[in-house]
């Protein structure tokens, strides 16, 4: 062979190996990335096509499902069936604006993996379980609805404890917003409105962080920088300080389903590092004392609980609430913060903490079954 066949020989052999090295990487190396962009509009029909599993409430209520989308018979689309009640929560999933709360934290097991994808071929080849899966959360439906409704358009955050393993039997947020619409087909315009708006509904008060931050992969609360003024920081605190100091660590995730509605995993109760003595628990929140609640008389032990206002780092003042039962050993933790909407109004916001906590504490009596 010639010298100048060789050089050719040698320039396309250059060109072959950089052609298969140029298509190794994107199409293994970098093959997430360009699944996962925004502009390809290859996602969102992947998302759309793709079913996600049932977010359920501890007592087996559906809040979120997927439903095949009218106009379009391949597709699916999110049905969050109690709108704001769970908003800050269970999250959203949306094409334009990804998967926020539950819906982020549980995207892969939640999201059906039967698509033309290499890695979805090769599953299906290998007889894996496609369907997607379903949550189901640690919060009570009752609960909850009771503590979204007591709040009302009141600026503030309610969370109620299990003080025995952290379980979040309820956390509701004011202002909130509408998962739902950001599914729909005015999804930008409101969009637009939630994260420019001065009122931050978007925000989880409860817990002193924006929506993105309030879970991690394994369904726990992020606690790294916990507002000991956040309706968690003081429901976690006073639980502490019913448990002999003992701090549990919030978690909103219970069980995992597969499509077969058999159990697949499920969250244990985990103890946290430090611990919160009662003596600390008065010093942030003062003493308790018993409180008048609906339907406690006609149970053994009695609810506790106090009031105050709390002085914010921005400047103002919140009230809070925070209230158990029963008081010798709490089965149920409540904690209320309410924001004022102007000055002068603290008085009010107090009493109306103290207004919302034992409506929740009641509906909590009322749901839980007499002993026998």
């Amino acid at each position: 062979m010639n010298g100048p066949i060789r050089r050719v020989v040698l320039v396309l052999g250059i060109i072959f190996l950089v052609l298969v090295v140029d298509l190794t990487y994107w199409q293994a190396i970098a093959a997430d990335r360009l699944r996962q962009n925004p502009r390809n509009p290859r996602v969102e029909l992947t998302r759309s096509g793709q079913e996600r599993g049932e977010i359920l409430s501890a007592d087996a209520v559906v809040l979120a499902r997927s439903v095949p989308d009218p106009l379009d018979p391949g597709a699916f689309r999110r049905e969050y069936l109690y709108g704001s009640v769970y908003a800050h929560v269970v999250g959203f999933s949306s094409a334009m604006f990804g998967d926020r709360g539950v819906e982020a934290a549980h995207a892969t097991l939640l999201r059906s993996r039967r698509d033309l994808t290499t890695s979805g071929i090769l599953n299906a080849l290998l007889g894996e379980d496609l369907r997607p899966r379903s949550i189901q959360l640690t919060l009570n439906h009752e609960l909850q609805a009771t503590a979204a409704r007591v709040l009302g358009d009141r600026r503030g955050s309610v969370v109620a404890l299990d003080p025995a393993t952290g379980q979040v039997l309820a956390m509701a947020n004011s202002p909130t917003f509408n998962p739902n619409a950001l599914v729909g087909t005015n999804a930008a315009v409101v969009w637009d409105a939630l994260t420019e708006s001065p009122d931050g509904p978007l925000v989880n008060r409860a817990v002193g962080g924006s929506l993105p931050e309030l879970l991690t992969a394994e369904g726990a609360i992020t606690l790294d920088e916990m507002d000991p003024r956040s309706a968690l920081g003081i429901a976690t605190r006073v639980a502490a300080a019913g448990q002999d100091g003992l701090m549990m660590r919030p978690y909103v995730t219970a069980r995992v389903f597969d499509a077969d509605s058999d159990q697949v995993s499920q969250t244990d109760p985990e103890p946290m590092t430090d611990t919160f003595g009662y003596e600390a628990a008065l010093s942030l929140y003062g003493e308790s004392r018993p409180l008048a609640v609906r339907g406690a008389r006609d149970r053994p032990g009695e609810p506790a609980g106090n009031s105050g206002v709390a002085e914010l780092d921005a400047g103002g003042s919140a009230a809070w609430f925070f209230g158990v039962w029963p008081a010798a050993r709490p089965t149920i933790v409540v904690a209320v913060v309410v924001y004022p909407g102007g000055p002068g109004e603290i008085g009010p916001g107090r009493a109306a903490a103290a207004s919302i906590g034992r409506a929740v504490l009641a509906a909590w009596i009322e749901v839980i079954p007499p002993a026998s």
